[in-house]
């Protein structure tokens, strides 16, 4: 048989029209079938909506009362940078996104190089360091 005549079809290759090519065979068309006995059903489909992210990169963000566990562990490896009095933090290197949060209890004086939020700015900020974005 040649290929353009089961292209279209009627039969959608089940014989019988009437038994394959409708939304009925195919529980419905779009969210059909989630509704009645308190739409239990419809809850659970929609349970992964908007679960997607624009950006494949990972967005791992660096709170400010994590920051004297990561310089003691830059240290031990001989990795820690200083500029003059500051301690450099490249977020791209170390594999962070973002710097977020506020000093609770090691305040350090800090020049972070990538994008930091409002309360971290001010908190690196009031503690001498510098931000570049």
């Amino acid at each position: 048989m040649n290929r353009k005549h089961l292209r279209g079809s009627s039969t959608a290759g089940r014989g019988s029209g009437k038994r394959a090519r409708h939304a009925g065979n195919r529980g419905g068309v779009g969210r059909a079938g989630g509704g009645k006995r308190g739409q239990q059903k419809m809850v659970s489909i929609r349970a992964h909506e908007h679960t997607y992210s624009y950006s494949s990169a990972r967005k791992i963000p660096l709170n400010l009362n994590r920051i004297g566990n990561i310089i003691s562990s830059l240290e031990k490896r001989g990795e820690l940078k200083k500029d003059q009095d500051r301690i450099v933090i490249n977020l791209a290197d170390l594999g962070y996104s973002k710097v977020c949060g506020r000093f609770t209890r090691d305040k350090a004086k800090l020049a972070v190089y990538g994008k930091v939020s409002e309360k971290a700015r001010t908190e690196i900020k009031a503690a001498g360091g510098e931000v570049y974005e």
